[in-house]
């Protein structure tokens, strides 16, 4: 199904019947609602009316047409919140989700009211950087200005092209432009100022290996959110309702059932 928020044309998915309870699920950075329907979503749907969306950019959404922020995407899933008619709702979210959840749950003004939420490897925790680290990010830099500036490219052109398709990431070769942009801006905006601002239960739900938002985040998130209490899946990563899904099922089986 398609529906226009902010100017730009949103696929979801919603299970139907108004008469249930609204779950509204918020995916991973580059991922699709899709990935998470069998493990994630299905199961919910014979007690919850389930809804989720495609994400600007990904999927088939839409791309933004200018770089997004944290507070972007937090106003767009409000925005599709009322245009499908979720005015209260349990939230569930993934990765990159997480940011956009704790913008909507920090909002005291917010037009979605949350009940609960289940946060999942949630991103929002800005990683800590060494000194050595944040030494090599000035040598990049002053790389970056050399290697693009008309009279030294000749000399630095190409160590920068190098050096620069070594440091980025997967997710980031693969995005356009706008979306490069917007996943520079996301993921260094940190969330933890507004995390004790939240007032409702939130279940957080970790894969004991993750490395891409590690155990320590969800342990900080436990700290940070008031009444919120931490689920560890053994053997999982980033993904833990891959690696595990039957310790994962039960342990969102149980908080929702409550």
């Amino acid at each position: 199904m398609k529906v226009t928020v902010n100017g730009l044309e949103i696929n979801y998915y919603d299970s139907g019947s108004e008469n249930k309870e609204v779950v509204l699920f918020l995916h991973g950075w580059g991922a699709t609602f899709e990935i998470y329907r069998r493990a994630v979503l299905s199961p919910l749907e014979s007690k919850y009316r389930v809804v989720a969306f495609d994400m600007p950019g990904v999927g088939g959404s839409q791309e933004p047409h200018e770089p997004m922020t944290v507070a972007d995407y937090v106003d767009l899933a409000q925005k599709f919140a009322q245009a499908v008619d979720i005015k209260e709702c349990t939230l569930i979210c993934h990765s990159h989700g997480g940011r956009v959840s704790v913008g909507i749950m920090s909002d005291e003004n917010s037009p979605l009211k949350v009940k609960r939420a289940v946060f999942i490897d949630a991103a929002g925790v800005v990683p800590k950087r060494s000194l050595g680290y944040k030494l090599r990010q000035r040598a990049y830099k002053c790389l970056r200005v050399l290697g693009t500036n008309k009279l030294t490219k000749p000399l630095f052109g190409e160590v920068y092209e190098i050096q620069r398709d070594k440091r980025s990431s997967a997710d980031y070769k693969a995005a356009s432009p706008v979306m490069r942009k917007t996943l520079s801006n996301v993921v260094n905006t940190d969330m933890t100022p507004f995390m004790p601002k939240i007032k409702v239960p939130v279940l957080l739900i970790w894969g004991e290996n993750d490395t891409a938002t590690p155990l320590s985040d969800g342990q900080l998130m436990e700290k940070l959110i008031p009444g919120s209490g931490l689920a560890v899946v053994k053997g999982g990563s980033h993904f833990p309702f891959v690696e595990n899904p039957s310790q994962f099922s039960a342990i969102l089986s149980a908080f929702m059932l409550q």
